[in-house]
C-alpha cells in the first residue's frame, strides 16, 4: 500500500510540478504555486489515510478468515486476544474500543451493538478530514478565478494611450496580464478535476471494502441488531409459552394437551394478571431524538412486564391480548396517571421536563372519551397540553376511520400535539388526516418497499414523517440522508426507567 501512496501523491506532484515550472510569469507562478500546495496538503490528510483504510480492511477480512479457520465456534475470543485486525492503528483502535464495549455488553446479556456504530462513513469522514478535503475541488477553481481577475486587472491597469509607443508596450502588458489569466483558470480546472476525481475513488474504494469487511463481520461474527432481537424475541416467546403450558396451579379446565392460540392467550392473560398483583407490570420511558444531534426532544411512555421467572417479557406476546381483550384501557389508564404525575413533580422540582408520549390503541379509541380523559388529568396535575402528545394506532384509521378522525380533530381543538404511530408506509390508509407527526415504524415496513419512496411521499403530500425501531447506524444514516429530523429505537436509547431517564435528562 505503500507504493499506491507513492505512485499516487507523486503522479499528483508531478502534474502540479508542471504546471508550475510552465508558468509564464511570476504573477501566475505564485497562484499556481498555491494551488499545489493545497493538492499536496489534500493528499496528505484526505488521500493518505483512505489508501491505508483501503488496505486495512481488506486486512481485516484476511483476519476473519484466518479466526475462523483457527477458532470458527468463538470468534468473540479470537477478537478479544487480536488487537491488530486491520494491522492500521486507527482502524485497530476503533475495533478495539468496540469489541470492548461488545464484551460488556454480552456479559449483561443486553443486545450487541452493531459494528456499523463504529464503522461507517461519518466516523472516517472525520478521520479524513473529509469535510475540509472536499472544499478543496473548489477552492482551485475559484483560486483560477481569482488569478484571471489579478491578470486582466494588471493587463488593463497597463494601457496608455498618450502617444504610440505607449499604446504599444500597453497591448503588450494587457496581453501577457491575459495570458496569466486564461492559464491560472484552466491550471485551476485541471487541477480540480484531477484532484476530484483520485479522491473520489479512493473514497468509493475505501467505503467498498469497509462494506465488504462489515458484511464478512456479520456473517462469521455477529448478526445485525435486527436479527439478533428478532432471535432474542423468538426465544423469549418460545420460553414464555414453554413456561405457561408447565403452570399446573391455574384451576380452568383449558389446560389440556391441546395448545391453541385462543388457550396461549388466555395463559399469557392470567400470568398477567398474577405478574399485576406481584407488582410486576411497571412503566419505561424511550427518548425521541433530534437525529441531527441525537438531543433528546420528548419522551415516549410505554408498559413493561418484569416477569419474575422470565425477566423483562417482550410487548409481542402480551400486547395482542391485552388490545383483544380491552384490557390495555386498564393498563395505559395507570400508565398515563403515573406519567402525568411523574410531569407535576419535575415542574414543582424547578426542572423543564420535555413532553411525553402517550400511545392511545384502538380499544382505547372505541371504549373511552379520550379528549375529556386527557383533559382531566391535565386539570388534576395542572399540566398544559403542550406537556403532552397523543399518538393514535394507525390501525385505527383503517378499522375505525371515523372515530379516530373525530378524536383526532377534537385533540387538536383542545391544543394537543397528535401524531399517528405503527404506521407501515402506506399511505392510502392515511389519506387526508391532520396529525401533526406520522410515526413510521421501520419493524413494519415491508422489504419490498423503498425508505426513499416513502418519504419522497410524504414530502410532495407535506407530511412530517418521523421514525421509531432505528436499530442501527445504518438506518440512522439512510433516515438522515432522506430527511428524517425525529426518531427514537435502541440504536439512539434503551427503553429505560423513570429513575434512569430522570438521571440522563438530571431533573
Amino acid at each position: 500500500m505503500k507504493k499506491s501512496v507513492v505512485l499516487i501523491g507523486g503522479i499528483l506532484l508531478l502534474v502540479s510540478g508542471m504546471f508550475v515550472f510552465i508558468s509564464p510569469d511570476a504573477l501566475s507562478l505564485g497562484v499556481v504555486a498555491v494551488m499545489a500546495l493545497i493538492v499536496m496538503v489534500g493528499f496528505i490528510f484526505g488521500i493518505t489515510p483512505n489508501i491505508f483504510y483501503v488496505s486495512g480492511f481488506k486486512q481485516g477480512v484476511q483476519s476473519l478468515d484466518d479466526f475462523k479457520k483457527v477458532n470458527s465456534s468463538n470468534p468473540w475470543l479470537q477478537l478479544s486476544e487480536n488487537k491488530h485486525v486491520f494491522s492500521q492503528d486507527t482502524l485497530d483502535n476503533m475495533m478495539n474500543d468496540y469489541v470492548e464495549k461488545a464484551m460488556q455488553q454480552r456479559e449483561k446479556g443486553v443486545i450487541i451493538s452493531d459494528i456499523e456504530t463504529v464503522f461507517n462513513e461519518d466516523a472516517l469522514s472525520v478521520r479524513s478530514w473529509r469535510g475540509v478535503v472536499l472544499q478543496i475541488s473548489g477552492t482551485l477553481t475559484a483560486l483560477g478565478l481569482l488569478g484571471t481577475f489579478l491578470g486582466l486587472v494588471t493587463g488593463i491597469s497597463g494601457i496608455s494611450f498618450t502617444n504610440l509607443d505607449d499604446t504599444v508596450n500597453g497591448i503588450e502588458t494587457m496581453l501577457r496580464g491575459m495570458t496569466t489569466a486564461f492559464y491560472t483558470s484552466i491550471v485551476g480546472v485541471i487541477l480540480s478535476i484531477v484532484f476530484n476525481a483520485v479522491y473520489r475513488i479512493i473514497w468509493n474504494m475505501t467505503l467498498r471494502n469497509m462494506n465488504l469487511f462489515i458484511e464478512r463481520f456479520h456473517s462469521d461474527v455477529q448478526p445485525q441488531t435486527d436479527e439478533q432481537i428478532k432471535a432474542k424475541e423468538y426465544l423469549n416467546t418460545e420460553k414464555m409459552l414453554g413456561y405457561l403450558s408447565r403452570i399446573q396451579e391455574m384451576g380452568t379446565k383449558y389446560l389440556g394437551a391441546s395448545d391453541t392460540a385462543g388457550e396461549q392467550e388466555q395463559r399469557v392473560m392470567m400470568e398477567l394478571l398474577a405478574g399485576e398483583k406481584k407488582g410486576e407490570i411497571t412503566y419505561t420511558w424511550e427518548p425521541v431524538c433530534d437525529l441531527s444531534d441525537r438531543s433528546i426532544i420528548k419522551a415516549a411512555v410505554a408498559l413493561r412486564w418484569n416477569h419474575e421467572q422470565l425477566g423483562t417479557i417482550s410487548p409481542s406476546i402480551y400486547m395482542p391480548v391485552v388490545q383483544s381483550n380491552g384490557y390495555i384501557v386498564k393498563l395505559d389508564e395507570k400508565l398515563w396517571e403515573n406519567a402525568c404525575a411523574a410531569l407535576a413533580a419535575w415542574y414543582s422540582g424547578n426542572a423543564h421536563p420535555v413532553p411525553l408520549v402517550f400511545r392511545v390503541s384502538k380499544p382505547e379509541m372505541l371504549s373511552v372519551d379520550i379528549p375529556e380523559r386527557v383533559a382531566q388529568l391535565l386539570e388534576k396535575y395542572q399540566l398544559a397540553p403542550r406537556d403532552i402528545e397523543l399518538s393514535l394506532d394507525a390501525d385505527g384509521y383503517t378499522l375505525c376511520r371515523a372515530k379516530a378522525l373525530e378524536i383526532e380533530q377534537e385533540l387538536l381543538k383542545k391544543g394537543f400535539k397528535v401524531s399517528i404511530y405503527g404506521f407501515d408506509g402506506d399511505f392510502i390508509k392515511l389519506n387526508k388526516v391532520m396529525a401533526d407527526e406520522i410515526d413510521l415504524d421501520l419493524a413494519k415496513v415491508s422489504e419490498s418497499m423503498e425508505l426513499s419512496d416513502v418519504f419522497d411521499m410524504a414530502i410532495n403530500e407535506g407530511i412530517n414523517l418521523t421514525s421509531s425501531n432505528i436499530n442501527s447506524a445504518k438506518q440512522l444514516a439512510d433516515l438522515r440522508k432522506y430527511g428524517c429530523n425525529i426518531g427514537k429505537g435502541e440504536h439512539l436509547y434503551q427503553r429505560i426507567s423513570k429513575e434512569e431517564f430522570e438521571e440522563l435528562m438530571h431533573y
